[in-house]
């Protein structure tokens, strides 16, 4: 219940932004917010959810279109981004600053694919014939060897626990299966419905 209550504090927050109550943030009470701005806090609203509607394309697109050749600066870019929405700085009723911080370095790199595709070791896994290995009873002798295997961790990386587990996000995780040395992988969580934020 608290969460589903943060989710609409951020809702009603961003929607005031948006064009609810545009007066608030406008020199002329007769202008609607456009450009960077509304991009930002549509696409804060967008990345904050598990899942988006058509309508979150155009913010999305401009959120993910910030690309720099260290991702540092890309973190730094998409951040700036967000926070040229008016609410990106209210702490009033959320902590939005946390929340644009952690989508900066969360979104696109906290999905499945993600993680699946970047978050690998290289290790030498032992494999053994059937009847000849440990836990057979036999010794393995010659007939054991070691084979390198890719694995994928079943550790999130702190940006994405952060992500996932903000009072603000809804839907955002995932969930590692199986172990990791015999084919272990990350997927995105089945209660999210629709299309996994990436």
């Amino acid at each position: 219940m608290k969460r589903r209550m943060n989710r609409l504090s951020i809702a009603v927050l961003l929607m005031g932004t948006l064009g609810a109550s545009p007066s608030a943030f406008a020199e002329d009470s007769s202008e609607v917010m456009t450009g960077d701005p509304a991009l930002a806090c549509e696409a804060i609203m967008c990345l904050s959810t598990g899942t988006r509607p058509d309508e979150c394309s155009p913010s999305l697109n401009r959120y993910f279109g910030i690309n720099y050749k260290y991702w540092s600066d890309t973190v730094k870019g998409r951040r700036n981004f967000l926070s040229e929405c008016p609410s990106a700085q209210d702490t009033s009723s959320a902590n939005m600053p946390a929340l644009v911080n952690e989508i900066s370095q969360g979104a696109g790199k906290c999905n499945a694919a993600w993680l699946n595709a970047t978050d690998t070791t290289v290790v030498q896994k032992l494999v053994c014939p059937a009847g000849t290995g440990a836990g057979t009873g036999g010794d393995g002798g010659d007939s054991c060897y070691y084979e390198p295997v890719t694995v994928i961790s079943s550790t999130a990386p702190g940006y994405c626990v952060s992500y996932q587990n903000d009072e603000l996000t809804y839907l955002l995780g995932v969930t590692y299966e199986g172990d990791q040395m015999n084919g272990g992988h990350w997927v995105d969580d089945a209660s999210a419905a629709g299309t996994p934020v990436n």
